[in-house]
């Protein structure tokens, strides 16, 4: 993810601009209809978009998607919280849904998956509730329940 905040994530229009990659290869490989750039592939693109909306919408909060990826950051970490713990919930989301969603962009380019915005999104609920198990004020149930009760999360929280 520090790769993507610096903007030298490899992406197709990455290495097609330093000459790995022919012009006919940079196509997204989600929706084929825009060169795969960072700022695309994790945040403009249809699919991501919908992972994003979902995830922020269950968290209570209405989601305007700027126009770069670094803005999009900046933004969501400006959003203010009752608590520190849902704050370090939020905080720690945006980078579970840009990770899982470069995860799920990989194996759909290298294993030939198929998208499911579902599983993207109970991978994400998952990745926050484990990321926050290391914190000394710990999170009020179970990984699972977490998972499980997401869309509750920011009313138990608060």
């Amino acid at each position: 993810m520090w790769l993507a905040l610096q903007g030298k994530l490899n992406t197709r229009q990455r290495l097609c601009d330093r000459g790995i990659l022919q012009e006919d290869q940079i196509a997204c490989p989600l929706c084929a209809l825009q060169p795969e750039s960072l700022d695309h592939i994790l945040l403009s693109c249809s699919y991501s978009q919908q992972v994003w909306k979902s995830i922020s919408e269950e968290m209570g909060k209405s989601l305007s998607l700027p126009e770069s990826f670094q803005q999009h950051y900046e933004s969501w970490m400006v959003i203010s919280w009752r608590s520190r713990l849902s704050k370090r919930i939020w905080v720690s989301t945006f980078f579970a849904i840009a990770w899982s969603f470069w995860m799920t962009r990989n194996e759909v380019l290298f294993q030939q998956k198929i998208f499911n915005q579902e599983a993207i999104c109970q991978s994400v609920k998952r990745q926050v509730a484990f990321w926050n198990k290391a914190w000394k004020e710990r999170l009020p149930c179970t990984e699972e329940e977490f998972a499980s009760n997401f869309a509750n999360i920011s009313v138990i929280l608060q």
